[in-house]
C-alpha cells in the first residue's frame, strides 16, 4: 500500500477504545500524529499510554462531541500541537436502543447531536485547511442499521442515515481539492457497546447471555463478529494515496450480513 500517512495529522473522535482506538493506533503505527477525543479522561490516558509505548505521537482532548463547541476546541488544540488536521475520523458511540414511543425529545436531540451534528461540525472545522493543502481524508464510522433499519434501533438508524447523505455532498463539493469523504458502515464488531447491547437484550427477554450472543453471531454469514482492527485496516487504506479515487462511498463491513447491495 502506497500511503502518505507518515507525518500526517489526524483527529479521531471516540478514540479511547473500541473501533476509534483501533483506528488511532493503526494511524499512529503508520507514523501519523493523532489527537483522540473522548469524555473519559481515564480511558484517554490509558489509550495514550499504549500508543506512546509503541513510539506513537499521541495526545488527547477531553470532551463530548455532542456539544456544539467541542469541534472548534479540538481543532484549535490540534493546530497548536502540530498544525491543521489532514485526517478526520468521525466515530461517536451509538445512542441507546428503543422504539419510537420509548424516546422523548431530549433523547432524539442527543442522538442527532452526537451522531450527525458532530460529523457536520468537525467536518466543517477541518475542511478549510484541507482545501489549502489540497489533501484531506474524512471517514465517518456508521452502522449497517442505517441501511437496513430496525424499530428498536430507530435513533441510530435515523441519525446515521443522515451522515451518509451529508458525506456524499461533501465528496461532490470538495473532490477537486483532493479531499475524500467516505463512510464505513459496520455490522457486529467485538466492542464493549456490542456486549452491552446483547446483555441488555438478554435481560429484557429473560434469556441466557451466552446463548443469545451465539445466536446473534450465527445470523451472520461469516459466523463471527468483526475485530476492531479489521475496521481500522479499512480506514487506513481509505486514508492512503492508493484510495484517493474512492470518494463519496458507503463501504459496508459486516461479514455479508446485510441483504441490500
Amino acid at each position: 500500500m502506497n500511503n502518505e500517512i507518515k507525518n500526517k495529522i489526524a483527529i479521531v473522535t471516540g478514540g479511547s477504545e473500541g473501533i476509534g482506538f483501533a483506528i488511532a493506533n493503526a494511524l499512529s503505527l503508520k507514523g501519523a500524529k493523532v489527537l483522540i477525543v473522548s469524555r473519559n479522561k481515564k480511558k484517554l490516558e490509558i489509550a495514550k499510554k499504549i500508543i506512546k509505548s509503541k513510539n506513537g505521537i499521541i495526545d488527547y482532548f477531553i470532551g463530548d462531541v455532542s456539544n456544539k463547541k467541542t469541534a472548534e476546541k479540538v481543532v484549535n488544540k490540534c493546530n497548536k500541537l502540530w498544525g491543521s488536521a489532514d485526517i478526520l475520523i468521525n466515530n461517536a458511540g451509538g445512542p441507546p436502543p428503543g422504539k419510537l414511543l420509548d424516546h422523548k425529545d431530549d433523547e432524539w436531540e442527543k442522538a442527532i447531536n452526537t451522531n450527525l451534528l458532530s460529523v457536520i461540525r468537525f467536518s466543517r472545522s477541518v475542511i478549510p485547511a484541507m482545501k489549502i493543502k489540497k489533501w484531506g481524508r474524512i471517514i465517518s464510522i456508521s452502522s449497517t442499521i442505517a441501511k437496513e433499519p430496525s424499530p428498536p434501533m430507530i435513533l441510530s438508524a435515523t441519525s446515521r442515515a443522515g451522515v451518509m447523505s451529508f458525506s456524499k455532498t461533501l465528496a461532490i463539493e470538495f473532490a477537486e481539492f483532493n479531499i475524500t469523504t467516505n463512510v464505513i458502515s459496520v455490522g457486529g464488531v467485538l466492542t464493549k457497546r456490542l456486549t452491552n447491547l446483547i446483555q441488555n437484550e438478554a435481560k429484557d427477554k429473560n434469556k441466557n447471555f451466552k446463548k443469545l450472543f451465539s445466536d446473534i453471531k450465527n445470523t451472520i454469514p461469516a459466523k463471527r463478529f468483526a475485530e476492531p482492527n479489521e475496521i481500522a485496516n479499512t480506514a487506513l487504506f481509505l486514508c492512503s494515496k492508493d484510495a484517493g479515487y474512492i470518494n463519496g462511498q458507503n463501504l459496508t463491513i459486516d461479514g455479508a450480513l446485510t441483504k441490500g447491495y
